[in-house]
């Protein structure tokens, strides 16, 4: 990476050294990171930065609680007064679904008449699964309530302005929690009271029959509901609905037939009038043969029996053996990735988890027969094969990935493997360690994430037993699994400032470079909570490093940077580099950080072309060209950038095999010739940067096609000739 010639005719456009010698930082050695990982990094293939974003993307979203269980769901959310508190409007398929399956409890009509005389503020007392939140909304539109809004659970009632609610407004606040309910006084339901009539709103809280209010007058203004409705006539209600005019006859065709009723009639004894409505829900909606029905729905029933994480600790006790507990830990965790994948890393956990072979208790005794197969482990963990649509950076689909039923399991899984399991609280870590620098990136990826949820549970466990290991090791595949679990961690709102003050303890001076090196890959925690200022001083400061792990995390950094959100903040990105590389003002260091960070994104960064092959296909295009051709101030900005890195005396070398590959790449396709062409045109700005230029075509057109790219050093050549011409 270092010039030997100032002849670029005779050595391959090389261009001299500046006097006095190269502007390389010193610390080649540094740690176990060398120039060797540099090249590789120049030279590897492409899709690196995308395989990692698109896979913690979906590693999250498969570890994140579903937007229907989140308040306020997919709904309109908004705030009232100074202290926000937030509400949520009820569509208008939730009032339908009141109105038209609601099944009243023989004390219903009591319960109407004690509520309707009562205070606008009605407390509602019931069991878990009894139909308290109906029950809100039933009582709420028979008072003649025209809108329902959800009141955040969290919110406090204190600052709930009733004056300034929509009139005729009906409110749900629902799960009121034992701390929330020791905070209560009379005064504030009086005063609730009073701005709500005024307003002719209502209130409903629920809570748990364990709630317990703190004030004996208040005790006395609770509406208990000691009675449910029958679940089988909710199933009922839910099929006849939910199948609507169009599916009536189907609806009453699957009433009569003995499999549905027998299961209906199993559903009298369900703990939760929710389970009944699902039911019904499932009866109307599954599609197949009438005789499939009834036994899909209780497949499906018994997988949102997971739902609440008491029930995954009967349901992992009761998997037939280790290997296959370990499994449902594994797709908790690899969800997404290839079952042969999966499986392999489940047996890794479960030789941690086992003691050593003895002859007493050996592993597996001679001749034992296989028991269970794949699809039965699957099928035991309400896991499944799908075929998987992301594409992988080497070309084509993951194939079959494995995956939980119940997107929701995977994150109740590892919550109660943390919460409830000592065993498996102790091997976790390690587990992870070992995941965590796997062959496959993807599988490093969701360790991370994984590492991260269970931060965001117990942080200052984690940080010591995951974290700074992986900080501190010799891998940098682990460097990287540490920034990524700090982000997660820092989505945690408790813990953004202890993350916050790691990451800024970790960049500074002095510190080792490991540690800098994952504060540099830990970036995006600062410019998502506090914006692209904090995490420009961050980089500008790691960029002066001499070591040279830190220099490949500043440059993986700013490559990340550069593709975030589908490149929505390239301008600013590549804004960055600019003042690295062309401005001067910095220093050679950071100069020199500026080519590598410009070549690390040329080199792994691919978007869809805008043109297309003779085939009708889409090209792949590197991603900076594609910004180039669409906008001229962006091909400008990259052109600059390109001068810069060609003329280089540490690394053009790099910057000449980049650029043959773009040129390869686009060989194929006549419009992304014509966009290299004049992105190099634009260039040129001295002779020496168009005789390099120029000595590049010729070695494309002299390797042939295949390993050059003739069709692109003519497109070139001949742009390169208008330019000359025209001056």
């Amino acid at each position: 990476m270092t010039a030997h010639s100032d002849n670029p005719d005779e050595d391959g456009g090389r261009p001299e050294p500046p006097p006095g010698g190269s502007d390389q930082p010193a610390g080649d050695a540094a740690d176990v990171f060398g120039m060797k990982e540099l090249r590789d990094a120049l030279s590897g293939p492409p899709g690196d930065t995308d395989e990692r974003l698109g896979t913690e993307r979906e590693a999250l979203a498969g570890l994140k609680v579903r937007a229907q269980q989140v308040f306020g769901g997919s709904q309109y959310v908004f705030t009232m007064g100074a202290d926000s508190v937030r509400m949520a409007e009820m569509p208008s398929e939730e009032i339908d679904e009141t109105q038209e399956t609601y099944v009243r409890a023989s004390g219903h009509p009591a319960l109407v008449q004690q509520t309707a005389s009562a205070s606008r503020v009605i407390l509602l007392r019931g069991a878990e699964g009894c139909g308290k939140y109906a029950t809100a909304r039933a009582l709420l539109l028979e008072s003649g309530c025209r809108r329902l809004y959800r009141l955040d659970p969290t919110a406090d009632l204190k600052h709930f302005d009733a004056q300034t609610v929509p009139p005729g407004a009906g409110f749900v606040l629902e799960n009121l929690a034992q701390s929330a309910a020791d905070s209560l006084t009379p005064f504030d339901l009086r005063s609730l009271d009073a701005a709500l009539r005024k307003r002719d709103g209502r209130l409903v809280l629920t809570m748990s029959s364990k709630v317990q209010l703190p004030d004996a007058e208040l005790e006395r203004t609770v509406t208990e509901v000691s009675e449910r409705a029958d679940p089988c006539d909710v199933v009922r209600a839910h099929l006849l609905w939910r199948s609507g005019p169009g599916q009536a006859a189907r609806a009453r065709r699957l009433l009569g037939r003995p499999d549905v009723a027998s299961l209906i009639d199993g559903m009298a004894d369900t703990p939760e009038l929710a389970r009944a409505a699902e039911a019904g829900r499932l009866l109307a909606e599954l599609t197949g043969p009438d005789e499939d029905i009834a036994r899909q729905v209780a497949e499906r029933l018994e997988q949102l029996d997971l739902c609440g994480p008491r029930s995954i600790v009967p349901w992992l006790e009761e998997l037939p053996d280790l290997a296959t507990q370990c499994l449902a830990v594994s797709t908790a965790v690899f969800g997404g990735e290839a079952y042969e994948t999966v499986a392999s890393l489940a047996e890794r956990l479960r030789d941690l988890l086992q003691p050593p072979e003895t002859a007493e208790h050996p592993d597996r005794p001679r001749n034992k027969p296989f028991t269970s197969s794949g699809s039965q482990r699957l099928k035991a963990i309400h896991a499944t094969l799908i075929d998987s649509e992301v594409a992988t950076r080497h070309g084509g689909a993951r194939g079959r990935v494995v995956r939980f039923r119940d997107p929701d399991t995977a994150l109740r899984v590892l919550d109660v493997v943390w919460a409830e399991y000592d065993t498996l609280r102790e091997v976790l870590p390690v587990w992870l360690r070992q995941c965590a620098a796997h062959q496959l990136p993807t599988v490093g990826v969701r360790a991370a994430v994984a590492a991260g949820v269970v931060a965001q549970r117990t942080f200052e466990t984690i940080r010591a037993q995951v974290l700074m290991p992986w900080a501190t090791g010799r891998e940098p595949r682990l460097w990287h699994a540490a920034a990524t679990a700090l982000y997660v961690a820092a989505e945690d709102t408790a813990h953004t400032e202890a993350v916050r003050n790691l990451v800024t303890a970790w960049s500074g001076a002095g510190t080792e470079s490991r540690l800098r090196a994952v504060a540099a890959r830990s970036w995006r925690i600062l410019f998502e909570k506090e914006g692209a200022e904090p995490a420009w001083a961050l980089l500008h400061a790691l960029a002066a490093a001499e070591e040279l792990d830190v220099v490949d995390a500043v440059c993986t950094s700013v490559t990340e940077y550069l593709a975030l959100e589908e490149g929505r903040y390239q301008r600013e990105a590549l804004d960055l580099v600019d003042q690295w590389v062309v401005s001067g003002n910095y220093g050679p260091e950071r100069r020199f950080v500026g080519q590598l960070s410009f070549l690390y994104a040329a080199n792994d960064l691919l978007g869809p072309g805008l043109g297309e092959t003779g085939e009708g296909s889409a090209v792949l295009w590197p991603e900076l060209l594609r910004a180039s051709a669409r906008d001229p101030v962006r091909q400008q900005e990259i052109a600059v950038l390109w001068e810069a890195v060609l003329n280089s005396a540490d690394v053009f070398e790099s910057a000449q095999e980049i650029l043959a590959k773009w040129a390869r790449t686009v060989e194929p396709d006549n419009r992304g010739r014509r966009a290299l062409a004049r992105l190099l045109a634009a260039c040129v700005s001295t002779p020496r940067t168009e005789r390099i230029i120029r000595h590049q075509a010729a070695v494309w057109s002299r390797a042939g096609a295949g390993r050059g790219a003739p069709l692109t050093a003519r497109e070139v050549l001949a742009c390169l000739d208008i330019r000359s011409n025209s001056r």
